[in-house]
């Protein structure tokens, strides 16, 4: 797509799309804030607002055979299938990203496998 058609795109898109994806994506912020309360290894530092994606800090001293954010991902990848980015790649060791603009299904339950 060439950049200068943006503008155009956007004056010939209704605003019920715009409204329709702001409210998916408030849903979506509101599962993971809620559920990310719930794992008792993760802190989120500020309640979600306006991305798709939350930086979370990770504790693993209250995890069994898991030393860092990178092992941490590597097993709920294999045992869970969870993709979630380890903070190391972001230079932030034991913090973890996690996308959350996915199908609500999809996200309370790769919450809940994590």
């Amino acid at each position: 797509m060439h950049q200068g058609a943006v503008p155009q795109i956007l004056e010939k898109t209704e605003e019920d799309f715009f409204s329709k994806v702001i409210s998916i994506l408030r849903v979506a912020t509101d599962i993971c804030n809620d559920r990310i309360e719930e794992i008792p290894c993760l802190t989120c530092p500020h309640k979600l607002e306006g991305s798709m994606f939350v930086m979370v800090k990770l504790n693993p001293s209250l995890l069994e055979d898991i030393n860092d954010d990178m092992e941490f991902c590597l097993k709920r990848a294999k045992e869970e299938s969870v993709m979630v980015l380890p903070g190391r790649v972001l230079g932030m060791k034991n913090w973890l990203r996690i996308t959350f603009a996915v199908e609500h299904a999809a996200l309370e339950d790769g919450l809940g496998r994590i």
